[in-house]
């Protein structure tokens, strides 16, 4: 009893009085084999009661903790205070400390998000915890995992010492701890839901204008996600998938319903559609989608929200704030359910500038795909932040006969093909001038009335050289306002001249088209 005072045995013996519902009667044998009430308080290791505001708390921690890691060893830091990779176990245990009737089952249910778990390996893991371990896990450790992955519980704070007694001579891990070289190595490295194309976890957006086919891209996408190999010749990991459809509601049975019909019947059990209206600017209601997306093991998947405008109603895109909230939202669903959260957005009026909105959208996605339109419809891997970029994979739409209606018509929509009759066409400009220039000029190409001009084919769209050349310079925002007309010729003869882009004179105005 070194260290202990009287004056400590008595504030203790009257902590143990007010706590006296909740804990064993001193001098009787607790029905598990625990430490002691009284060694526990003098430890500084009380676990707190079992309460709705306590089973709460623990529960929105855990929505910070994924149970689909490595089983580890029975701690969240290793001696070093760094942060262990695989600390399932750690998890399992820091439940078991607190002794409540319920630890359990919601133990069990957190460890059931992963796709490893098994029954005989929760039961031997919950089994295995031994309290009377000298530096046996407590659930403060639990709490600090979470906190350092973003965790945050207003108003409630997590377990602490109420004497203020250390517990063990372990040090105190450190929120920054500094990592060496041989550290790195020993991280997990980046994971793929579709390989080199979209991660596991995060933000990504798909997004083109109205008409260019960016709807039937994402369903062939996410049924893929769902429950075939491959997409597009990308390895696929088959995880659920959560579609919140806003736009065009009733046009998405269908679409659905012909990708079923094109992939044999397939009907994966592991999709969900959600059509209920969603504010992503409120925060409970953020909070109770994950809550709803948790209740049905629907986590570790994809959130799609189709589209961003639509779920976003009287914000302003453009504004630096406004969408701010929206990413700061977006990344709590990420971050709560663990999963891949896709916006399907639009392009704004100038089409080539890409993805509509606030920069700060762009900057915070980790993949961005873009859906070109036209003749030759493709989609870009516009943004990959963790693979190779600029990738473009040509598809045609097919339709597909779904049934008749009263009046005798067909009901009808379309399914994705990949498109091989333009695999071996000359590759896109690479180049950042050009490559934008390109983009800008097929675009307006698909709105031409102007065909064959120069011979060049009864089916080809052209445009005047002139006209490329204004609608060009009117984009080049960052040149002198003098010389705008001067660099998108250069832009555009480069072009030609590598045989981007056909041209030709006919009474003596120029044209240009695609060859």
């Amino acid at each position: 009893m070194s260290g202990v005072t009287l004056d400590l045995i008595k504030s203790t013996s009257q902590k143990l009085r007010v706590l006296k519902p909740s804990i064993s009667i001193a001098g009787t044998q607790p029905s598990s084999p625990r430490l002691s009430t009284l060694t526990l308080t003098l430890a500084g290791k009380m676990p707190p009661p079992e309460t709705q505001e306590e089973i709460d708390k623990l529960q929105s921690a855990l929505a910070f903790l994924s149970s689909d890691v490595g089983r580890g060893h029975g701690s969240f830091y290793d001696s070093r205070g760094l942060p262990e990779n695989d600390y399932w176990l750690a998890g399992v245990w820091a439940i078991s400390s607190l002794g409540w009737s319920g630890g359990e089952t919601i133990a069990r249910n957190w460890s059931r998000q992963s796709s490893r778990y098994t029954e005989d390996g929760f039961n031997q893991a919950w089994n295995g915890y031994k309290p009377n371990h000298t530096s046996a896990i407590g659930i403060g450790s639990l709490y600090k995992k979470a906190k350092d992955l973003g965790w945050q519980q207003l108003g409630v704070q997590a377990p602490s010492s109420p004497m203020g007694l250390a517990s063990n001579n372990i040090p105190e891990p450190t929120r920054f701890p500094l990592l060496s070289l041989d550290d790195l190595d020993g991280l997990h490295p980046n994971e793929w839901l579709v390989k080199n194309v979209l991660p596991t976890q995060g933000l990504a957006a798909i997004f083109g204008p109205s008409g260019s086919g960016k709807t039937f891209v994402v369903v062939d996408l996410l049924m893929a996600i769902a429950c075939k190999p491959a997409w597009f010749g990308f390895k696929v990991k088959n995880v659920p998938v959560v579609y919140i459809g806003l736009e065009g509601k009733s046009g998405i049975p269908r679409r659905f319903k012909a990708w079923r019909k094109k992939n044999n019947q397939l009907y994966p059990s592991n999709v969900k559609v959600v059509f209920s209206n969603f504010n992503v600017l409120a925060r409970n209601q953020i909070e109770e989608l994950a809550d709803t997306i948790q209740q049905v093991n629907m986590t570790f998947g994809v959130i799609v929200i189709d589209t961003l405008n639509q779920a976003s109603p009287g914000s302003d895109e453009n504004s630096s704030q406004d969408m701010g909230i929206i990413i700061s939202h977006l990344k709590m669903l990420q971050e709560l359910t663990g999963s891949l959260v896709l916006i399907i957005h639009h392009t704004g009026k100038n089409t080539a500038a890409g993805l509509r909105g606030h920069s700060s959208l762009k900057a915070a996605l980790d993949t961005s795909i873009e859906v070109i339109g036209g003749d030759n419809r493709s989609w870009l891997l516009e943004k990959n932040k963790d693979g190779a970029d600029g990738q473009s994979f040509p598809f045609k739409l097919e339709v597909q006969t779904l049934g008749i209606d009263a009046d005798g018509e067909a009901i009808t929509s379309c399914t994705i093909e990949r498109n091989t009759n333009v695999i071996f066409q000359k590759p896109e400009p690479s180049g950042k001038a050009q490559k934008a220039a390109y983009k800008l000029i097929k675009q307006t190409l698909v709105l031409s009335p102007d065909f064959n001009k120069c011979n060049s084919g009864t089916q080809t769209a052209c445009i005047k050289v002139e006209d490329a050349v204004t609608k060009l310079a009117s984009t080049l925002t960052t040149e002198a306002s003098n010389k705008r007309s001067n660099r998108a010729r250069t832009i555009i003869g480069s072009l030609t001249q590598g045989g981007y882009l056909g041209t030709g004179l006919e009474l003596d105005e120029g044209w240009i088209w695609l060859p």
